[in-house]
């Protein structure tokens, strides 16, 4: 049991010790400094790649109910802004338009067949940007499949869990892009027939394709490689970016290395001739008359110095004396 404590100082004393000398302290900033860089970049390429898809993913689907007026004819005028200065469609996308109409099985609309719908999509000055006509029909079905499948589900529906009903999908529009000065505000719907309807639905659809597509259906794996890519190049750019810091702080320290060195040696070069003018200034004759004492000593050393040049009047002897001889 004593073990433990005694471990535990141990550690916490190294710890300690590593902290306080220089080389660990400098590795532990180091260590704190990448850390938070490392985490700073991660989110940043987080948020970048959510901001991109915000703004480059636009919205899949916008529906609306359509509300049909039986009148003399079968129409219906849908809203899809609030105001008319409103732009819900992207100008870069291409869009599918569609009608689901939840229709009865009855015998009515059996003997409806065929019928049109039209299609207009409208901007806010209420003028026809894009047009659209298609058929479109009841599935078929025989009198001896209608029987047997009334007889399966007549439980469900004597306790009214189910209806006789069936969906209809009209495929209006395919490939249509938004104007960027006309955009779409409103669509107005008419079916050439009368036809029995229990609600009804237009569906503007986005037809993702290219970067799109993987974004909006493979999120994950897109995500992953978009961030790993902007994490890398975060990472390139921060190590440029520390490295030519780093070469300006060492070309600012040569600098000034360099300056207080020339400091150092003028200081020392003007003492020195602070000095010689002291000296020079001290031989000289003073303002009162005194002697040079350069001068002085100069004299006194031509004194102590022996005449070693001979005399013009110990020459004119010798040249008599030569004479004499011849």
């Amino acid at each position: 049991m004593t073990r433990l404590p005694n471990m535990l100082s141990l550690t916490r004393t190294r710890l300690t010790n590593a902290l306080s000398a220089r080389t660990g302290l400098s590795l532990a900033v180091c260590t704190l400094l990448a850390g938070a860089a490392t985490v700073t970049i991660i989110l940043s390429s987080t948020m970048l790649y959510g901001v991109f898809y915000k703004l480059y993913v636009p919205q899949l689907l916008h529906s609306a109910p359509v509300y049909f007026q039986y009148s003399a004819n079968t129409t219906a005028l849908v809203n899809f802004v609030p105001s008319s200065n409103y732009k819900f469609l992207s100008t870069s996308q291409a869009y599918s338009v569609s009608l689901d109409l939840d229709v009865p099985t009855s015998d009515l609309n059996r003997d409806l067949g065929s019928f049109m719908v039209d299609l207009e999509l409208r901007d806010r000055h209420a003028h026809a940007i894009h047009l659209s006509s298609r058929p479109s029909i009841l599935p078929y079905e025989s009198q001896l499949v209608r029987t047997m499948r009334t007889l399966v589900r007549s439980v469900p529906l004597a306790l009214g869990l189910i209806d006789e009903r069936t969906r209809l999908c009209v495929r209006l529009v395919d490939d249509v892009y938004d104007k960027h000065f006309s955009p779409v505000t409103s669509a107005w719907i008419a079916l050439s027939k009368p036809v029995q309807v229990y609600s009804a639905k237009i569906i503007i659809r986005a037809q993702f394709s290219g970067l799109r597509y993987w974004m909006y259906y493979w999120r994950v794996p897109t995500a992953l490689v978009f961030i790993v890519v902007a994490v890398a190049w975060q990472l390139v750019l921060t190590v440029v970016a520390w490295s030519v810091l780093e070469a300006y702080a060492n070309r600012s320290n040569v600098v000034e290395t360099g300056a207080v060195e020339t400091d150092v040696v003028g200081s020392d070069t003007s003492t020195s001739a602070v000095v010689e003018r002291k000296s020079s200034s001290s031989l000289q004759p003073s303002f009162f008359g005194q002697p040079d004492r350069s001068d002085s000593e100069d004299d006194r050393v031509e004194q102590t110095v022996p005449d070693s040049t001979p005399s013009s009047h110990s020459l004119r002897r010798r040249t008599s004396r030569t004479h004499s001889d011849i």
